[in-house]
């Protein structure tokens, strides 16, 4: 059995992830925005932006949050191992199976598009666009109920990393995934 990866090149390999991948979420927007205003707009959020375009630019961010964090790391490559994102390559860990098997698309998917954007999305840029596409459709704001949510689970999964001894956050829990490091 491989030892878990190690707290501080997982936390580093999460920031670097989180700022690429918030870079290439933005520029969707970006354009999109530029293309209303018929000008260069460097503004990384749905407001004031009208429905239709709102929801083509935070689809597309979307998208490209799931190339980065699913696609990608679902596919061998000259430079990534299959189950690494830039972060992880970058830090040396790699995400496999409990059963430290190659992960698959479904499980990447289920990772990070539900349990990391759904469950703990304050942790990305992809769960401001979610709310924000909430707000211009409805006109209610839930961002300080979910920013509660999203605390919440955080700590709980926070609490499950420390205090039991599989070395797992609740999404690789979820999903029976685990972070090794790579030799």
């Amino acid at each position: 059995m491989k030892p878990y990866a190690p707290v501080g090149r997982r936390f580093a390999a999460f920031l670097i992830d989180w700022y690429l991948s918030s870079l290439f979420g933005n520029l969707p927007v970006i354009i999109v925005q530029s293309i209303q205003a018929k000008d260069l707009v460097l503004q990384s959020t749905l407001n004031g932006l009208s429905l239709l375009p709102a929801w083509i630019a935070g689809i597309l961010a979307l998208f490209c949050h799931f190339l980065y964090y699913c696609y990608l790391p679902a596919r061998e490559s000259r430079y990534l191992l299959k189950g690494q994102t830039i972060g992880m390559r970058l830090m040396r860990i790699r995400l496999l199976t409990e059963q430290e098997t190659e992960v698959s698309l479904r499980a990447l998917t289920l990772r990070h598009m539900l349990f990391v954007i759904a469950l703990q999305g304050y942790l990305t840029s992809s769960h401001i666009y979610l709310m924000e596409l909430f707000q211009i459709s409805t006109g209610y704001d839930i961002i300080p109920y979910a920013q509660v949510f999203y605390y919440v689970v955080i700590l709980l999964s926070l609490i499950h990393y420390f205090f039991f001894k599989r070395g797992q956050l609740l999404q690789d829990r979820l999903t029976k995934t685990k972070m090794y490091p790579v030799s």
